[in-house]
């Protein structure tokens, strides 16, 4: 009985961090955008080239998005500064 009590009690949290690991990949930049390459080099010629779209920069680097100092992350968005609050959309 108490085996059965701990499995659910450690599936339930191992769901739980799942579930919010994966929520946090989606809105505010918190992480790279849905939309954006992960990728190494920010350099002309590096694997990090995209094409934005008229009306859209693109932006390319570490962001703090990664634990590893050697990745980026490349996306294209409208908005001057994507890391400013103010710029943030206020609908979702």
């Amino acid at each position: 009985m108490k085996k059965s009590r701990l499995f659910a009690i450690a599936f339930l949290l191992s769901f739980a961090v799942a579930t919010g690991i994966a929520a946090c990949g989606g809105g505010g930049l918190e992480s790279c955008p849905s939309d954006g390459v992960i990728c190494s080099s920010c350099a002309a010629g590096g694997d990090c080239n995209i094409t934005c779209g008229e009306g859209e920069t693109g932006f390319c680097g570490h962001f703090g998005f990664f634990d590893d100092p050697n990745t980026r992350c490349t996306f294209c968005d409208s908005r001057e500064d994507p890391f400013s609050s103010a710029s943030l959309p206020l609908e979702p």
